[in-house]
């Protein structure tokens, strides 16, 4: 797993119902690495226990952090405040309902040990497993969703989406001091970013677990993520996010 702190950032919005199990399993694993790590969970607002759920565990498990703060401002702001309060030199923001198994933060973790700046799961390379598919119309529209973000943004991956991505610490603090969108349209932002600072992307397959309780609501949310694309390129047309050092010209690395 490499040397340095590890930081794990997991948002969370009312996950009572699995909060304690699923992080007692990160803690396992991580434990399991031996390795010196801390697991940094952010409250988005939750109006379930779940705050109360987050305190429990960082009075009990010594390496749990918690953030939060009393109205929901959505996921997107809730990862950049992870990722901008994490001490870790290498940094993944991951899902509360572990819908990429752990192995697979360990080997993002390895990956950002030997390669660099970013690494993302994707769901759509070779070697990729969808274990537990999404409805049809939510998976439609995450297809569209996906074609679009790339040919507005100029997005180099395959997988915009998914809920595991891995970052140095300089990469992320230059990316999420930067970056604005609070809510879904976060992901395609902070690649968008990546790329235009010049860090290197390298994705990785894994196998992904839809999970039932997904917050996302497919009507209002598709909208409000199109909208999103649109102002994070209003954004850079204007010079919101100040000069780049480089952009990303070809694809990024891709393991099997």
């Amino acid at each position: 797993m490499g040397s340095g702190k590890v930081s794990i950032v997991i948002p969370v919005f009312n996950e009572a119902r699995c909060l304690e199990q699923n992080v007692g399993v990160v803690d396992q694993y991580l434990a399991m690495c031996d390795m010196d790590y801390e697991i940094l969970l952010v409250d988005d607002g939750s109006t379930d226990g779940t705050g109360r759920i987050g305190k429990g565990l960082e009075a009990t498990l010594p390496r749990i952090r918690t953030i939060g703060y009393p109205h929901n401002r959505g996921k997107g702001f809730a990862v950049r405040t992870g990722m901008l309060g994490a001490v870790g030199t290498r940094i993944v923001f991951m899902d509360a309902d572990l819908a990429v198994p752990m192995p697979f933060v360990g080997s993002c973790l390895d990956r950002l040990q030997d390669r660099g700046s970013m690494v993302i799961g994707s769901r759509y390379i070779a070697g990729a497993r969808l274990k537990v598919r999404q409805g049809w119309a939510r998976e439609t529209m995450g297809h569209v969703y996906r074609a679009i973000a790339r040919a507005v943004l100029r997005l180099h991956v395959t997988d915009i989406t998914c809920g595991l991505k891995g970052f140095s610490s300089t990469a992320a603090k230059e990316i999420f001091s930067l970056s604005k969108v609070d809510r879904w349209g976060y992901d395609a932002e902070i690649i968008f970013l990546a790329q235009k600072l010049g860090f290197g992307i390298h994705e990785m397959p894994v196998d992904w677990y839809n999970s039932s309780d997904s917050k996302v609501i497919i009507g209002l949310d598709a909208v409000r993520s199109f909208m999103e694309l649109l102002k994070i390129l209003s954004t850079d047309l204007q010079g919101g996010y100040g000069r780049s050092v480089r952009r990303a010209t070809k694809a990024p690395s891709i393991w099997g």
